[in-house]
């Protein structure tokens, strides 16, 4: 449905160009196609050992080509995956680069380029007036080091469990579980209009510059809200705030939980914490799943 609407929209313009201009030199513009974009364990220094992380859920790409004899690169735009695209050139491209965007959990609008991904650079790509040339699904790989990950659990029995005592391990069931064969489950009953569960410990970021994302997978028969506990300064008395409430979702999600303006309002205090609290509004007996989680940092870079 995506693609037909993309089509319908991008073909009468393309018509009116080639019907209003009588320029004998205007270039029949040629058509890029991708199916979709997925995440893939590195093939050198992975930054999680287990390929049952690598989930991901990368819904459109920023993409740029540069021009052989351009002294910049031209932005073709953003595009929702799948995606077919206009380029008005004929000839060898000196590169087209993609950039993932991601859906920012919590922000309807909001589909940044996830820096905590590399871009799809093709060098040397041959375009053809009129014809479409389809990249179908690309891969991309984590840009991160090992300092950048500050947490991951995929929930694996040979695993040391990185949640408080209230989140217990479903292991053996890969009928249920979003990857691998274990997920983290805290249970709620009717009676419980809340349960609080969280993260082991506390986690340090000095560089108050750079990005701060919680990625899971989850699964959940209620909402849930996510916290950040921290002080406004150093030394003071720990506070709680929101982050965002998580909707029930009778499939698994995958979330990408931005944390940075939380930790603005914290005035990027160094240390703090992640919890969160089942919110049993209607009263139901039910679970809350959560599966391959990540609590990541990395600097901004394009």
């Amino acid at each position: 449905m995506k693609r037909k609407l993309l089509y319908t929209i991008l073909m009468p313009a393309v018509l009116m160009l080639l019907s209003g201009c009588k320029d004998e030199q205007f270039t029949v513009p040629a058509f890029i196609h991708m199916d979709a974009m997925t995440l893939k364990l590195s093939d050198a220094n992975p930054p999680f050992p287990y390929s049952e992380i690598y989930t991901s859920d990368i819904v459109a790409t920023y993409v740029v080509a540069h021009i052989p004899g351009k002294a910049s690169v031209d932005t073709l735009g953003l595009f929702t995956l799948p995606f077919t695209a206009p380029v008005l050139y004929d000839g060898t491209l000196d590169y087209i680069q993609f950039y993932p965007a991601v859906q920012q959990s919590g922000s309807s609008k909001a589909l940044p380029f996830y820096t905590f991904y590399n871009s799809r650079r093709k060098e040397g790509v041959t375009l053809h007036s009129g014809d479409t040339l389809n990249f179908g699904i690309d891969t991309t790989t984590y840009n991160l080091s090992s300092d950048d990950v500050l947490m991951f659990q995929i929930f694996e029995p040979w695993e040391g469990m990185k949640f408080d005592s209230v989140m217990t391990l479903a292991s053996n069931v890969p009928d249920e579980a979003c990857t691998g064969n274990g997920y983290g489950r805290v249970h709620i009953s009717s009676n419980e209009a809340s349960k609080d569960f969280c993260i082991n410990g506390s986690y340090t970021v000095t560089d108050p510059t750079k990005l701060l994302y919680l990625e899971l997978d989850t699964r959940s028969d209620m909402a849930f809200e996510v916290y950040m506990h921290s002080s406004y300064q150093i030394g003071g008395t720990e506070e709680k705030l929101p982050v965002m409430v998580v909707r029930a979702s009778k499939d698994w999600q995958h979330l990408y939980i931005n944390l940075g303006r939380t930790w603005s309002y914290f005035n990027h205090t160094p240390n703090f914490r992640i919890s969160f609290s089942a919110l049993n509004i209607d009263g139901i007996e039910g679970d809350i799943r959560f599966d391959n989680v990540r609590l990541l940092t990395t600097s901004v870079v394009l």
